[in-house]
């Protein structure tokens, strides 16, 4: 019964093949050559194959795809865009665009749309492994675990890339703050390819969790002496330096982050962070400037900016990025506290109040702002409201507050 269930479906193999126009078996063939080549890393050649691929059968969707997904790798965008656009009208609806439109939805931040092109691509094959695995990225993602890890499950059970699966699923115990178990998870990575240097840094960052600084620089450094380029790693032994208070060396690291890899947003953001620290005003300026080229909606970046411009006189900049700040998170009591300190300073006393109102509703025990808003108030020629203020935020703890009440409100 075997060999008969084998043969009926090596028949079916054999007739849909014959299907096929002699054009797309031949189509077919140079596509898999392609496929061997990117293996090799030989993209250029790959490139080759799928244009042979193309000039055989030009109504070869994958062809298409798969070239655009090539061209794409190597930065010639505007080609891949076209190869991508020709795929879509020749064929939307093959498992193969409908997963590469997945990974296009995933990079630009559309969870929810790439999720359900990977659903339509699974219905049409459900042995897919890849579809899967992708799927779980997705759900990685989105923070959907439960779900990801009942589609690592099945991978486990399929026998699929159990490094990858392994390594997938200790991030997702990471994520959920189950650490000893992404710790077995990545020592078991580590067994399968002691060359991974992915779970050296996820080590790493389990380690910083734990406070185990220097355990955590030792995983960093196997992880970097793997791969030299690993901006991430390198990133992530500065924040462990930092941790330390070693704010020197900290910052030759992040660095070296951003030399290897420059549109890495967060490390610009650490960066110019350690740099306000360090008194370096105008470096942190312009970091925090160079990441909002990357993430243009990035909250913090745009708010420690107008706190460095204030710290430096630049009250126009600074207001401009307080609004900026403002508009991007309207419910967070610091930016509303920052733009009423920016106000205060240009002597807009009626919108300093304005803007320290709304960050005490926002945040009741903001005794700074209540500080801030009661001398505003003074400044202002409202007295009476003015001392209110700065006498409650004296009850509430705030220092320096007495001389201040002393010189306007008497005692």
């Amino acid at each position: 019964m075997r060999n008969l269930a084998i043969t009926i479906l090596l028949s079916l193999g054999f007739f849909s093949l014959m299907a096929q126009s002699p054009q797309r078996i031949e189509a077919m063939r140079m596509l898999q050559k392609g496929d061997n080549l990117v293996q090799m890393g030989h993209f250029e050649d790959a490139i080759f194959s799928y244009t042979n691929a193309i000039a055989t059968d030009n109504a070869y969707a994958e062809a298409f795809m798969k070239r655009s997904s090539m061209l794409q790798r190597l930065g010639r965008t505007t080609e891949a865009k076209r190869d991508y656009e020709t795929a879509l009208r020749l064929n939307p609806y093959s498992a193969f665009v409908l997963d590469e439109k997945a990974k296009l939805n995933f990079m630009i931040e559309k969870y929810g749309e790439g999720l359900e092109n990977l659903e339509h691509a699974i219905a049409m094959q459900p042995d897919n492994h890849q579809l899967r695995d992708h799927r779980v990225d997705g759900y990685i993602l989105t923070g959907e675990y439960i779900s990801a890890r009942n589609d690592i499950e099945l991978l486990k059970e399929s026998g699929y890339n159990k490094e990858l699966t392994l390594l997938k699923h200790g991030l997702i115990q990471f994520l959920e703050n189950e650490l000893y178990l992404a710790r077995v998870s990545f020592e078991a990575v580590l067994e399968i390819n002691p060359e991974n240097a992915l779970a050296y840094d996820v080590l790493g960052l389990i380690a910083l969790k734990e406070k185990n600084i220097d355990e955590a620089i030792g995983h960093f450094d196997q992880a970097i002496a793997i791969n030299p380029d690993f901006a991430l790693a390198i990133y992530n032994k500065g924040v462990a330096y930092k941790m330390n208070g070693l704010n020197e060396k900290a910052l030759d690291l992040f660095d070296q982050a951003i030399e290897i890899q420059l549109d890495i947003a967060p490390v610009y953001f650490a960066r110019g962070l350690l740099k306000k620290e360090l008194g370096d005003m105008k470096g942190a300026i312009e970091d925090y400037s160079q990441m909002n080229t990357f993430d243009t909606t990035y909250f913090n970046a745009i708010y420690n900016r107008a706190f460095a411009y204030e710290m430096i006189g630049d009250f126009d900049n600074a207001l401009i990025d307080a609004n900026h700040a403002i508009e991007l998170n309207p419910d967070d009591a610091h930016a509303w506290k920052l733009r009423g300190n920016i106000h205060m300073l240009f002597g807009d006393y009626g919108e300093a109040v304005i803007d320290y109102t709304q960050a005490l509703k926002l945040d009741g025990e903001m005794i700074e702002a209540l500080f801030s808003r009661g001398l505003s108030k003074v400044l202002n020629y409202r007295l009476k409201d003015g001392c209110e203020d700065m006498r409650l935020a004296r009850e509430m703890g705030y220092e320096g507050a007495d001389e201040a009440i002393s010189n306007f409100c008497g005692h």
